[in-house]
């Protein structure tokens, strides 16, 4: 009898592993991966940049200036695209809040605070920039100065990386003046 109650219990057990799901032979399920954000570390920076100085005006009139004085606020993410490639392909979001007024510098006299406000910028706008391994991405902006009727624009060069956003150069140009600025243009 102890014979027969030691081999049912041994059948019984050898039954219960037997009719278990091998999980070695199973299929591979794959589910979906988001491939935006998966695994990849977010980078956020938030800074300033001050925008001040005198810059030429567009205007063949020599020896005038217009002086800016202003802010720009950003924000920066870096996406990643797809992390799963051997490179992964990065872009910086860039979010920019831009507030900044000229005004006119007399040559002939000294500054003062009286000098006509010619016109300023109040601006929101979001960039997408690609950033590589080791490489500097060149974003170029430019702003409609408001309160003019002349259509001058500012435009600004910015140097964007991983590590955040540094102001390159700026200067005012025309409507339909497609020049390249020289260095006295240059901030």
């Amino acid at each position: 009898m102890k014979n027969l109650f030691v081999s049912l219990v041994s059948a019984a057990v050898l039954f219960a592993i037997g009719c278990q799901e091998n999980s070695i032979t199973e299929p591979v399920v794959n589910e979906p991966v988001d491939k935006v954000q998966s695994g990849s570390p977010e980078t956020y920076l938030h800074d300033f940049i001050r925008l001040e100085g005198a810059l030429n005006d567009p205007y063949p009139i020599g020896n005038s200036f217009y002086v800016v004085n202003g802010l720009i606020e950003y924000e920066q993410r870096t996406v990643y695209v797809d992390p799963m490639l051997p490179t992964a392909q990065r872009y910086a979001s860039l979010y920019f809040t831009t507030d900044a007024e000229f005004r006119y510098l007399c040559t002939v006299c000294p500054p003062s605070e009286e000098d006509n406000l010619a016109g300023f910028i109040s601006d929101v706008s979001e960039e997408f920039v690609p950033l590589g391994g080791n490489f500097v991405s060149l974003l170029e902006k430019t702003y409609a100065i408001q309160g003019r009727d002349d259509g001058m624009t500012f435009k600004v060069r910015f140097l964007v990386t991983s590590n955040g956003v540094d102001l390159s150069a700026m200067w005012l140009a025309l409507p339909n003046a497609n020049v390249i600025p020289t260095n006295n243009n240059h901030y």
